[in-house]
């Protein structure tokens, strides 16, 4: 049956629609595209205040690398988190503020905030389209230039008149209504100290450096201006380590709080008439220590993972063995470390490169990535809130180094920056990744190096050396495969321990070859034993070449 004329002409009318609708929304969803801003930055001006006092909000709508977004124009919403009733604070333009071309892209709102409640808080600012895009900034509101009306924080411990016997203190104390402030302990009338305290206004920190004797401890927590709103009483108690005249004190340096994956030094004072002294931690380590002097023995360790430890020791005196346990403690923090970084040219504009990195553990707000044409001359930089970057009218063909380094809100640098990174502008690289960790493990009886996978490589090859570089053409090539688990040989019968230096690369699609790690150090077998490991990983390569080939 053939359709009427009003049929058709309703069937046109309804293409047309969908085909203006979709016109429509394709050219709006790249305009708004073009617009949009990656992240909001939210300035408060002071961010620690009084109550009732009206104080500047800036907000800037910034891409990844921190410019502003000029062009934006979208409605943002503002929001008090941590106030239920609306009536205790007033925020600009009653919460909803659209942009305007005049703005570009910054709008200042003088005396436009006013908090009515004291606490600590945080002013949000979204887009409203996409609330994915956002920025919080922590504010402090109180009385707080009036220190007589600091509140109460009361310590737990360490207890009034007690007696301390560990050189590291557990400070627990308490701060009703204050959570997420900065605070201060004081030890003898010297910060020794500083940190926040949490959700529940609790501070749970560990201290050293008290003095044999009476010490006298304070907390203090105060705003960002460096004005107090809240105080403990002084707390005076003793401390009495252990000495018997066999052993006599217990250093770490360069402190008892130190930060994974540095180094510990640990020295231990004692007797001449001491002739081996062994170190024992909690974490299940022991460790001989190095007699450097008469009655002196030091042991430096490497803490790589995050821990509470209890020291202990056990000393050889006079034929006699002495055990001492809980001398000492340390505490190994988390810290701030970049983990995996890709670069890759733009597609269109190959004098632009975009860094993407990965982070561990992160605690700042920030990071600083400096880069130049000189591994040690890294004269450029970038600060962005975001973990990726584009940098730009950079020279195609030249060689250039970066460094990531994370910042905390002050952009000072905390934690780990990464290693210096290089590519060349303009390379045609389908994976450039550095800094990805190669481990060593024991499965059953056997020793693996392990990676984590790259992507875009065909495979991984396996170099190794018996003396510490990170040069291939110095250093063997053992293996190749496709896998991410490399199996070494290993003689546990060996009389005496052999060590072997290996490096991992991959092999991109497009046939570059990337370094993936620094040289790992792992205990093998005499190296004897690895000239017959090598003739065997290489027959097996050809036969898995030969089976690839006849399949293809």
């Amino acid at each position: 049956m053939k359709k009427s004329f009003t049929q058709n002409f309703m069937a046109s009318i309804g293409i047309i629609i969908v085909a203006v609708f979709a016109i429509g929304t394709i050219a709006f969803n790249r305009g708004y595209a073009d617009t949009q801003p990656d992240a909001f930055i939210v300035e408060v001006s002071p961010s620690s205040f009084d109550v009732n006092q009206a104080v500047d909000i800036t907000i800037k709508a910034v891409t990844a690398n921190g410019d502003v977004v000029q062009n934006y124009q979208g409605d943002v919403f503002i929001e008090i988190n941590g106030i239920v009733d609306t009536a205790d604070y007033v925020v600009p333009s009653d919460g909803l503020y659209t942009f305007l071309p005049q703005d570009q892209g910054v709008k200042l709102f003088s005396k436009g905030l006013v908090i009515k409640k004291a606490w600590t808080f945080s002013v949000e600012v979204s887009d409203i389209i996409n609330d994915t895009i956002k920025w919080e900034k922590t504010i402090i509101v109180g009385d707080v230039h009036n220190e007589t009306n600091a509140q109460n924080v009361s310590i737990v411990s360490p207890t009034s008149g007690g007696i301390e016997k560990n050189n590291v203190i557990n400070v627990i104390a308490n701060a009703p209504n204050l959570p997420n402030a900065p605070f201060s302990i004081y030890l003898n009338d010297q910060i020794i100290d500083q940190g926040s305290t949490d959700q529940l206004w609790d501070i749970n920190a560990y201290i050293s450096g008290a003095i044999a004797g009476e010490n006298l401890l304070q907390v203090k927590i105060s705003d960002a201006n460096n004005e107090v709103i809240g105080a403990s009483d002084d707390i005076n108690f003793s401390y009495s380590p252990i000495s018997d005249g066999i052993f006599n004190s217990l250093q770490i340096l360069p402190s008892s709080k130190i930060m994974q994956g540095t180094k510990a030094n640990f020295i231990v004072s004692t007797s001449d008439s001491v002739s081996s002294a062994e170190l024992l931690l909690s974490n299940g380590k022991s460790a001989p220590m190095d007699l450097t002097t008469a009655g002196t023995f030091s042991k430096e360790l490497l803490m790589d993972t995050e821990w509470n430890i209890d020291v202990s020791l056990q000393l050889m005196s006079a034929g006699q063995q002495k055990n001492y346990t809980w001398v000492a403690s340390l505490f190994v923090e988390k810290w701030t470390a970049i983990g995996k970084i890709r670069m890759y040219s733009d597609a269109i504009d190959k004098t632009k490169l975009n860094v993407t990195w990965e982070t561990i553990w992160w605690s700042g707000s920030k990071y600083k990535i400096a880069y130049g044409t000189g591994e040690t001359s890294l004269d450029q930089s970038v600060i962005t809130p975001l973990n990726q970057v584009m940098i730009e009218n950079l020279n195609i063909g030249q060689t250039y180094y970066f460094q990531i380094t994370p910042l905390d809100d002050s952009e000072n640098p905390i934690g780990l920056p990464s290693a210096v990174t290089q590519i060349i502008i303009g390379q045609e690289l389908s994976c450039v990744v550095k800094g990805i960790t190669v481990t060593d493990e024991k499965i059953g009886d056997k020793h693996y190096l392990v990676w984590s996978g790259v992507e875009n490589a065909n495979t991984y090859i396996i170099y190794r050396s018996d003396f510490e570089t990170s040069d291939t053409t110095k250093m063997q090539k053992v293996g190749e495969i496709t896998g991410t688990m490399f199996e070494y040989p290993f003689n546990k019968l060996a009389k005496k321990d052999e060590y072997a230096f290996y490096l991992v690369e991959a092999t991109c699609k497009d046939g570059t070859n990337l370094q993936m790690d620094t040289v790992k150090k792992v205990k093998v077998w005499p190296v004897e034993n690895v000239l017959l490991f090598i003739m065997i990983a290489l027959f097996g390569y050809c036969i898995f070449r030969l089976y690839k080939y006849s399949n293809d």
